[in-house]
């Protein structure tokens, strides 16, 4: 019997690529195998995407590493555009859709000084498109308009809120949830930041990459607060925008 390899694209070890962990990139070349058996089993979805099944149980014997680990690799490969998930519910797999590896030019770095946000395709709630940010699998499409509960719902998803509730973060999950949705729906053009003016273009840009990590990070943050905090809701947003920054920079420097 002739050895079996996985194969490992050099593209993941040049430009932005280079950037990803040793891990992300070995679990995206087992991701390409896996959809490479689905494209000869036909496995496809209603529009006849290839599909792929990868739990992370099944990871976590592949990489012999812990539950946790598996699921920031998943979404360090979400965040370079590498691949997307689709929830099921109800105890089934989520549904994998692995992307061929993008033109350098367009993939995002992770570093804060690189990060790019098009605020001009990101609209007002309701009375203004929305556009999806490339990085993530559940932003609002762009030739649709919803209601405030409808952002509410995707925003859960797009926080994994379901799993984040059953850790006993009480009520501060809910708050934060209710923040995000209110200041992204809002009606102003602007949204004070840290005694700054940010457009509200920039806001809804940049809060659409937030992850469930980014909002364990915020509510540790704020359990570790020893001083007075006289504004809550200002004192989370701020954390939340700033997010994407200080745990890439927490990680980086530990």
């Amino acid at each position: 019997m002739k050895n079996r390899f996985i194969q490992l694209p050099n593209a993941l070890f040049e430009g932005a690529l280079a950037e990803l962990s040793s891990e992300g990139k070995l679990l995206y070349s087992l991701l390409m195998n896996r959809r490479s058996l689905s494209e000869k089993n036909n496995l496809t979805d209603a529009q006849g995407r290839t599909i792929v099944y990868f739990t992370n149980r099944e990871v976590c014997e592949k990489l012999q590493c812990g539950h946790d680990k598996v699921t920031k690799l998943f979404r360090e490969l979400e965040r370079y555009d590498l691949i997307s998930r689709r929830k099921q519910g109800l105890g089934k797999p989520d549904i994998i859709y692995v992307k061929e590896i993008p033109d350098f030019g367009q993939v995002v770095s992770l570093s804060a000084d690189k990060q790019e946000y098009r605020a001009s395709e990101i609209s007002t709630c309701e009375s203004e498109k929305s556009a999806r940010n490339k990085n993530e699998s559940n932003y609002i499409d762009s030739d649709q308009s919803f209601t405030y509960e409808e952002i509410e719902a995707m925003i859960k998803e797009q926080i994994e809120y379901d799993s984040l509730s059953e850790r006993n973060y009480g009520g501060v999950l809910d708050e934060i949830v209710n923040i995000i949705t209110d200041t992204y729906c809002t009606e102003d053009r602007y949204v004070r930041i840290a005694k700054r003016q940010i457009s509200a273009l920039t806001f809804r840009a940049r809060i659409s990459k937030l992850t469930a990590e980014h909002i364990e990070y915020v509510i540790k943050t704020l359990e570790k607060n020893e001083g007075r905090i006289r504004n809550i809701r200002a004192y989370l947003l701020t954390a939340l925008y700033y997010s994407i920054d200080t745990l890439e920079a927490d990680s980086l420097y530990g």
